[in-house]
């Protein structure tokens, strides 16, 4: 392995890891940041590039069988880990790892030879979803679902951040992510009716009386599933846009869910019927 003993805290190797409580590198940085053996091993078997691992001094010697040996391994004696990254961390394990390029979303690129799309193909765009906790559920279904194509909208969270990985328990390495060419919602509805011309049918999750309860949606071929904002959904004109409106019938008064149970239950439905 390609060890490097770490003597003093301002060694400048330990930049990417240095008081993570209050920094992370966001998503103009290049990099991220992944904690914990699991997260480090999933990033490790991606083909992500990875540009170091920190190993607490403690845990170096269960780990020989799993780290590689192109990438450096930054040991750090176990007193000093928390000092540098500003929090009590027991997990032995950090990697810091380059950022793969967020494409501009363009439907044509995922069209086969043809210029059509297989019709079982599930994609998601999520519009102004900021919590890290949702948005990393939201990545974990996707991947348990088969669903590779994600597209972020304005206003969204940082994919790569800490908290995100974690949540996704590290699925988000498996993933694809496309980014709406335009910083603002404008952009979007001009992409939905390429998408449309693609044959690609587009489903926002709403609660409008125009929807479609769930259980009465029949997909057709392929579709593009929309989520947006935890406490305001998705833009009208973002909904307008779509092809339809889906929504899920709820009892005992209840007004919404969570836009990550949502998900889940939405795209377990949309996937499950794609069996034509």
């Amino acid at each position: 392995m390609n060890i490097e003993t770490i003597d003093s805290l301002e060694d400048p190797r330990l930049e990417a890891y240095r008081s993570l409580r209050t920094t992370n590198l966001t998503r103009f940085s290049g990099r991220f940041i992944a904690e914990s053996r699991p997260l480090v091993q999933r990033l490790l078997a991606s083909g992500l590039e990875v540009e170091s691992i920190l190993v607490d001094q403690d845990d170096l010697e269960q780990a020989r069988d799993w780290l590689p040996n192109e990438v450096p391994i930054l040991v750090v004696p176990h007193e000093s880990i928390a000092e540098l990254i500003g929090f009590h961390f027991h997990r032995g394990f950090i990697a810091c790892g380059k950022r793969p390029p967020m494409i501009p979303w363009d439907p044509a690129l995922l069209a086969g030879p043809l210029g059509t799309m297989e019709a079982d193909w599930t994609g998601v765009m999520l519009v102004g979803v900021q919590d890290p906790e949702n948005m990393g559920s939201i990545f974990r279904s996707c991947a348990a679902l088969g669903i590779r194509h994600v597209v972020l909208g304005p206003n969204c969270v940082d994919p790569f951040a800490r908290r995100v990985l974690r949540v996704s328990m590290g699925n988000a390495f498996k993933l694809s992510f496309f980014s709406v060419p335009e910083s603002t919602l404008g952009g979007i509805p001009p992409m939905l009716r390429v998408a449309q011309g693609l044959g690609i049918e587009s489903l926002a999750a709403c609660l409008s009386a125009k929807s479609v309860e769930l259980k009465q949606y029949r997909r057709q071929g392929p579709v593009l599933v929309l989520f947006g904002n935890e406490a305001n959904g998705l833009p009208a004109e973002v909904i307008d846009a779509c092809s339809k409106g889906i929504r899920i019938e709820m009892a005992l008064g209840t007004d919404s869910l969570n836009v990550s149970v949502a998900a889940g239950i939405m795209l377990h439905y949309t996937c499950r019927i794609a069996a034509f």
